[in-house]
This record gives structure tokens, C-alpha cells and sequence, in this order.
């Protein structure tokens, strides 16, 4: 049963992840705080390879909307934090803290390919499982309470 989240792996590869992970959500209501040194490239072809979010700390949904679903990129790591516009994008490192935050969901990417996906919206938590499912992902789980989890950043 959800309770908090769920994790799954996405392949170790160059694609457009992000955008399949968020596809039964919309990105574009909420300002996406980008933390703990996270590493994305952009595919730029015949030249090194960039920085999806240009070293940026928040990204308007919109703009983060359009960099996920627009570019092939690589998740190497990234801890992505979505606060509703207008709200305080303040720090928490745990679980706890999370909960009391204007935080909505965080999405924790790690060694290229393991996902945790934590959402305070039980209905949009199911319909992030499902699309998991429906794409296929390998190793779904739900986290519930007794996630050893101690910090909120990959």
C-alpha cells in the first residue's frame, strides 16, 4: 500500500526519464527547486555535453516542463523538490521535515537509474505508480513507513 512513495529503476541510459517519470503529473504549477549537486546532461550533439537546468537552483515549472520533455539528457543523480508557485521553497533534509515543508513531491535519483518518488497527494502518488507501471520499470515498490531513508537528498 502507498504511504509515501514509490521506487522503481529506469534504465541506465541516455533518454528523456524525467518526462516519463512526471507524464501522469503536470509539471508546470510548481516552482522546482534542483539540489544536491545534481548531475543531468543535456545532449548536445558534435559538442560536450551541458547542464540540463544551466547550474540553475529553481526552474519555473513551465521551463522545466518544456527542458524534460524537449531534450536527451542522462541522470546521473538529482534530488528535485516541486513547491506550488507562490509558496516558500525552504530546505528539509528529513522525512518529518518534508511533511511540515510546502514541498509536494521530491524525486530522488541515484547511480543513474534508482528512483524514489515521495508525494504528499496519496491520488497523484497512485497515478505516479501506475504510469511507473505502465512504462514498465523494473523493481516497483511501495515506500511506507518503515523507509530507512534518513535524508532527503541523493
Amino acid at each position: 500500500m502507498l504511504k509515501r512513495g514509490v521506487s522503481f529503476q529506469i534504465p541506465n541510459e541516455y533518454g528523456k526519464h524525467l518526462a516519463q517519470i512526471f507524464e501522469a503529473l503536470d509539471c508546470t504549477p510548481y516552482d522546482w527547486k534542483i539540489e544536491c549537486s545534481t548531475e543531468v546532461w543535456k545532449r548536445v550533439y558534435g559538442q560536450q555535453d551541458e547542464d540540463l537546468f544551466d547550474n540553475a537552483n529553481v526552474v519555473d515549472g513551465v521551463i522545466f516542463d518544456e527542458l524534460i520533455k524537449s531534450n536527451i539528457y542522462y541522470v546521473i543523480f538529482t534530488t528535485l523538490k516541486a513547491f506550488p508557485k507562490g509558496t516558500q521553497l525552504s530546505n528539509f533534509d528529513t522525512y518529518e521535515e518534508f511533511l511540515k515543508s510546502d514541498c509536494e513531491l521530491c524525486l530522488l535519483i541515484a547511480d543513474c537509474s534508482y528512483v524514489e518518488l515521495y508525494c504528499k497527494n496519496l491520488t497523484t502518488l497512485e497515478k505516479l505508480y501506475d504510469n511507473a507501471r505502465a512504462k514498465g520499470y523494473e523493481g516497483i515498490e511501495c515506500i511506507d513507513e518503515n523507509d530507512p531513508r534518513t535524508k532527503m537528498c541523493t
